[in-house]
């Protein structure tokens, strides 16, 4: 008897100890990103990857590749480089720290704005949330600039309802935040909406508020000093990613979003069928309406937030002089993950029966076995491995290689840049080369396929010729497949 209250005692203080908990969440969190490790794959991260290495020789001015223009995600992968040298883990380690972030962040936004217990709810969704599990590993800028850009928010509110910084200081951290935001990935200016929002609900313009805007200005300067120094130019960012956005979409035909009506459902097919966001996003959308029916007016502010920037991305434009649609991907859905989040959470800790007794319970259950669930079936986790079970073989072949140009870039990475294979891109016309090795990547080929509508690749990629040998294959399905001819 003395033991079992002894137990109880002990459980009741470890379930209340809002630090210990908050502990073991962000604790859960991590070990779930680690477990399920996504490392480098085949497209913009190799890219980000590339350009750090290449630091130190500037920038192209009459390139137009906008990744390398998000200078902060270059700048930081650099220097986790010359730390902890060319890996998986260094390259990602920025994305991990900014994730595991978010999780205590969200946890004193729910704080802030609502109660503990909220925080600590929506802390415990998002140490799960099926998005941040698998990017929080890939060199990607989505969750580093969204975190940013939601302390930012978090700096904002706190400001206003706390007024514990002296001389404004708190809206200039602010926007120092959302222009640390926007210097990873230039998106994060779309929280411009909320603001604008936020304002007209409030219907009172505070001094404060243009505080905001110099932080921002502050790190727009300070970008704009480095690509005066690299490329001549100071808007060389700005006018890079408009330039690129026009390229790409023509390229991809608009990615289909100009399509009339179909264009206009992107977002919402997305939602419904990207297993890394739809079972949340169903609750958050059922929690939005019940919040919006019953008038939570506490919630205002986080719905000002997730629907303003939702309904941009679905129909606003990404660049300045053209209509040219966002892609409908679900990361870009990250810069709305915390509001999102957080009204959900606030929507489980509803004091009625029914809410508080049953849908939270089943509802968290649910969410936790269907996000585990979603990310262990994914199949981008590790897309390099093939290619670094290849490469000595590789090495060894003594021959030129023809590959395509991710593979390509691949094999520079997994080499630590120091490749000294004798790589050689596709020609038009595989059938007339001699006394060489031919390399098909199938996994990769189809993303340069579906990047890149228009491009082509050479017949022989998909018939070879009778003569060619097959050296080596490697991979589980044939759509994934890396098979390593000699072409005599």
């Amino acid at each position: 008897m003395l033991q079992k209250k002894f137990t109880k005692a002990l459980l009741n203080r470890y379930f209340s100890n809002t630090k210990i908990l908050l502990f073991s969440i962000v604790l859960f969190g991590l070990l779930l990103r680690l477990i399920f490790f996504s490392g480098m794959g085949a497209s913009d991260d190799l890219a980000y990857s590339k350009f750090a290495i290449n630091i130190d020789e500037g920038i192209d001015p009459d390139s137009s590749q906008t990744l390398a223009t998000r200078l902060g995600i270059i700048y930081v992968t650099a220097l986790s480089y010359k730390l902890f040298g060319i890996n998986d883990f260094s390259s990602v380690l920025f994305a991990l720290l900014t994730s595991v972030g978010s999780i205590i962040l969200i946890f004193y936004f729910g704080k802030l704005l609502f109660n503990e217990k909220t925080g600590l709810i929506a802390a415990f969704l998002l140490s799960f949330f099926p998005l941040e599990v698998v990017y929080a590993t890939k060199l990607f800028t989505d969750l580093p600039s969204a975190f940013f850009m939601a302390l930012g928010v978090y700096l904002f509110l706190y400001s206003e309802i706390k007024s514990k910084f002296k001389f404004g200081l708190g809206y200039f951290l602010s926007g120092i935040f959302i222009g640390i935001g926007y210097f990873i990935r230039e998106g994060v200016l779309l929280i411009a909406l909320f603001f604008i929002i936020y304002i007209l609900y409030k219907r009172k313009i505070k001094k404060e508020y243009f505080i905001v805007p110099l932080g921002i200005l502050a790190i727009f300067i300070i970008e704009a000093l480095i690509f005066l120094t690299l490329t001549g130019d100071p808007l060389y960012g700005i006018q890079a990613s408009q330039q690129h956005n026009a390229e790409v979409v023509i390229a991809n035909n608009y990615w289909g979003r100009l399509d009339f009506p179909e264009g206009l459902f992107y977002y919402p097919y997305i939602i419904l069928t990207s297993n890394l966001i739809s079972y949340f996003y169903i609750f958050i959308v059922i929690a939005i309406m019940y919040l919006l029916i019953y008038r939570r007016k506490e919630t205002y502010a986080m719905m000002f937030w997730f629907l303003a920037l939702l309904l941009y991305l679905s129909f606003g434009s990404a660049s300045f002089s053209q209509y040219i649609p966002f892609r409908a991907v679900d990361r870009y859905l990250s810069i709305i993950t915390i509001p999102g989040i957080l009204l959900l959470a606030f929507f489980f800790t509803e004091k009625k029966y029914f809410i508080k007794k049953i849908v939270t319970l089943l509802s968290l259950i649910f969410l936790l076995l269907a996000s585990i669930g979603s990310v262990y079936v994914r199949e981008d986790r590790n897309l390099l491995n093939n290619l670094r079970d290849l490469y000595p073989q590789l090495e060894q072949l003594g021959k030129p290689i023809y590959i395509d140009s991710r593979s390509s870039d691949a094999l520079d990475y997994i080499s630590g840049y120091k490749n000294k294979i004798d790589i050689k891109p596709y020609p038009n016309n595989l059938g007339d080369i001699e006394d060489v090795y031919v390399v098909i990547n199938r996994g990769f080929i189809r993303g340069l396929k579906e990047a890149n509508k228009k491009r082509e690749f050479p017949e022989e990629i998909n018939r070879p010729p009778d003569d060619w040998q097959v050296i080596k294959e490697i991979g589980k399905t044939d759509k994934n497949k890396i098979i390593i001819y000699y072409a005599p």
